[in-house]
């Protein structure tokens, strides 16, 4: 049997919307690889580095109010 002439290649890995959605996800894995092993080689845990961030604009809004 020949792939390409399957129901599942002709419409749905062959659509616009399914060749788009491969091209951006592998466009966003390619601009967040260097953050992932950047913080993979520092041994910070992403989760860390999350709570963090948000603790610390929940400091400057009681801050400046």
């Amino acid at each position: 049997m020949e792939f390409y002439s399957t129901w599942v290649y002709r419409y749905i890995l062959n659509a616009e919307w399914a060749i788009w959605s491969f091209v951006v996800l592998i466009m966003a894995l390619n601009l967040l690889a260097p953050i992932f092993i950047w913080l993979i080689m520092n041994g910070t845990p992403i989760t860390k580095v999350l709570k963090k961030k948000i603790k610390n604009k929940k400091d400057e809004n009681m801050n400046g109010s």
